[in-house]
């Protein structure tokens, strides 16, 4: 069974007191416990009932943290709780220094990372992926109805989307707005109808039409026919 949310992550304590250790033990809540061996508080292993992540998780987070003495807590490792639903990654939990953080995403491409483009393509169900953004390459006005056509053809599960497009002196430009496409498939396919490799250019976001994460987002960069791609950093 998928859950609708889910929590993952832990917060380690450090040593603590053996009281201490021992009545945190003793506090199970719907999400979150805390694990003498691990020195941590970690996510329980038995499914949550009747208690919803986004809500239950920083509630629990906090009433632990309050359990143990302040000159402790300052000195604890920290980590990160994330805590998911079915839009994506909606929270981060972070401790650090004594104090919890709650972050919601947010997609920044301006401090993104580079990645393999081959791998980042094949992260996403091509039938279930969404193409946001443009391109444009050397060509005629009959290989933009071409890409329609393909578009069209394409066996995705959400069949939505607009992709208008003109041709102006031999140059095709072409705007995709929640195109239900597969990113390798598109880009291989404006590979063959661009007359030459390097007039290819083209900004395409892509993200799922399915339940997923924010995490898993991407954006392609086509530059005089090479090809980047960057995961946003999704944390401030």
């Amino acid at each position: 069974m998928q859950l609708e949310t889910e929590c993952e992550g832990k917060i380690k304590c450090g040593s603590l007191p053996w009281e201490v250790s021992e009545r945190l033990a003793q506090l199970s809540g719907n999400w979150l416990e805390f694990s003498p061996e691990e020195e941590a508080i970690v996510v329980r292993h038995v499914q949550p009932v009747g208690c919803p992540a986004m809500s239950g998780v920083p509630c629990e987070l906090i009433s632990i943290l309050d359990t143990i003495p302040s000159d402790h807590r300052e000195k604890m490792p920290g980590g990160t709780l994330y805590v998911r639903d079915k839009k994506g990654l909606v929270l981060r939990l972070l401790v650090k220094g004594g104090e919890l953080l709650i972050q919601w995403p947010h997609l920044d491409y301006e401090h993104s990372k580079p990645e393999a483009p081959d791998t980042v393509m094949d992260s996403i169900n091509p039938r279930e992926a969404r193409i946001c953004g443009w391109a444009r390459f050397a060509g005629s006005p009959e290989r933009a109805n071409d890409l329609a056509a393909f578009v069209d053809r394409f066996e995705g599960l959400y069949p939505e989307g607009d992709m208008p497009s003109e041709c102006e002196q031999n140059l095709v430009s072409v705007r995709f707005r929640d195109v239900n496409v597969g990113p390798r498939e598109l880009v291989y396919k404006m590979e063959t109808l661009a007359e030459t490799r390097d007039s290819l250019e083209a900004e395409l976001d892509v993200s799922s039409f399915a339940p997923g994460a924010l995490d898993r987002n991407f954006r392609i960069k086509i530059e005089k026919g090479r090809i980047h791609a960057l995961r946003p950093s999704l944390w401030r």
